[in-house]
């Protein structure tokens, strides 16, 4: 059975109506194609099949033609105007969530069974790695895997924002799992107390559905985990942030998506000749000129992609990519990178 959805608003703009609200939103010119679809969908306020609909409307609207209320019905179904009764419940922990996938044109409860059932590792619980397993473990994912080895300290605290003044000095990953836990107990977190020094760190990482990689560190990271993703088939999703730029991607997904070696799209900080002593010179105490907007905006962003892989809906937007979203100016970057059959790293795949 189905019934308009809660997240439907219409409303008269000019001669005709706006109906739907967002992204999906129709602009109606027409005044009567606006109030034929306004009068049909008030029919389904109460849960009904398509077919109930449609002799509601005979009945009560002699006005509308069977053609018009017939097409009235398909654009409802079509658009993702109505849902399923059985989906929504307001009391629901995950309601607005569920709001959300029915939208997106899923189906809710197979979403939300989907990340129930899924693991996530983050490497790296610094400020991107507080915001997504925030956001992630109050989703419903069924675990998490927090991957660290670093101590919080007094300018953590501007960014990463699950930690007080009170955790100076204590392990991230065990707060990480105390704050996680009092907003979901039913959630498994397991912790790796660990610093990523070569791939061989790597492999006593357990898979999981997606590793989420929002370390900084050191330069030749997301090498590393690259090569040994491709080579043990492991997603994973690179976040980060370029001072004032925050990234997200590339979104490798395993005989599917480029790898990050697909596209030349970072500068090489390792290549050995005469400038490179002038250059590690320069790197050796680089640090990130970051700023809690920018974590936030990345890790947001990320965590759209990740729930939409983990769910199984929706198109992963970071696919092939690398997607920079600038502070300074509101201008979103594309680094496109399309799958290379001579990559030197996923070509056999």
């Amino acid at each position: 059975m189905l019934y308009i959805g809660k997240y439907i608003q219409v409303g008269r703009y000019k001669n005709g109506g706006v109906f739907g609200i967002g992204s999906k939103q129709a602009l109606l010119s027409e005044p009567n194609e606006f109030e034929n679809l306004v009068k049909i969908a008030s029919l389904w306020k109460t849960p009904a099949d398509e077919d109930s609909v449609l002799e509601k409307a005979r009945i009560l609207h002699p006005e509308i033609s069977e053609s018009e209320i017939i097409k009235c019905i398909s654009f409802l179904v079509k658009n993702n105007c109505v849902m399923e009764y059985e989906h929504f419940k307001g009391d629901d922990r995950y309601s607005r969530n569920s709001l959300y996938y029915n939208y997106m044109g899923a189906n809710s409860k197979d979403v939300e069974n989907k990340i129930a059932n899924s693991s996530v590792t983050i490497i790296g619980c610094g400020g991107i790695g507080n915001h997504l397993s925030y956001l992630l473990a109050t989703s419903g994912v069924g675990k998490i895997t927090l991957v660290d080895n670093d101590e919080i300290e007094l300018s953590n605290l501007t960014r990463q924002v699950l930690f007080t003044e009170d955790d100076v000095g204590k392990r991230k990953t065990e707060v990480l799992k105390r704050e996680l836990l009092k907003r979901r107990n039913d959630i498994t977190i397991e912790i790796i107390e660990k610093s990523i020094n070569s791939e061989d760190d790597l492999k006593s990482i357990p898979k999981s559905d997606i590793f989420i990689i929002s370390a900084d560190h050191p330069f030749e990271l997301i090498n590393w985990v690259n090569n040994y993703c491709v080579n043990y088939s492991q997603p994973y999703i690179n976040v980060g942030y370029i001072n004032d730029i925050s990234v997200v991607g590339p979104f490798f997904i395993p005989n599917i998506t480029s790898c990050f070696k697909c596209t030349d799209v970072a500068p090489d900080y390792l290549k050995e000749d005469a400038l490179s002593h002038f250059i590690r010179n320069i790197n050796n105490d680089f640090k990130a000129a970051t700023f809690p907007g920018v974590n936030g905006v990345a890790a947001s962003y990320a965590f759209g992609d990740i729930i939409k892989f983990l769910g199984g809906f929706s198109d992963v937007l970071s696919k092939n990519k690398r997607i920079g979203i600038h502070s300074s100016t509101i201008k979103i970057e594309e680094q496109l990178m399309p799958k290379n059959p001579r990559c030197t790293v996923c070509s056999h795949q």
